[in-house]
């Protein structure tokens, strides 16, 4: 598939620690479905391919008004 640089971007949104690493505090939550999946490989994937494309890339980060508040409810 053929895209022009000029009108095309790969935005990443809000990829965060909580939720992409075994120390994240969703980790344990979420980690067996970000392994099975590749996640993180599959981000990796589309920084080089923008970057081998020379395609512009743009992380766009979810702003909290008051800071990060994250609650966590795990059963058990």
């Amino acid at each position: 598939m053929d895209f022009n640089n000029q009108d095309t971007a790969v935005v990443i949104t809000d990829p965060q620690n909580d939720f992409l690493s075994p120390d994240g505090v969703i980790w344990g939550l979420v980690g067996a479905s970000v392994e099975e999946n590749g996640t993180v490989g599959h981000i990796e994937d589309l920084f080089r391919s923008a970057k081998d494309r020379a395609q512009r890339l743009h992380l766009a980060p979810l702003l909290l008004p008051h800071g990060p508040r994250l609650a966590v409810r795990r059963n058990g």
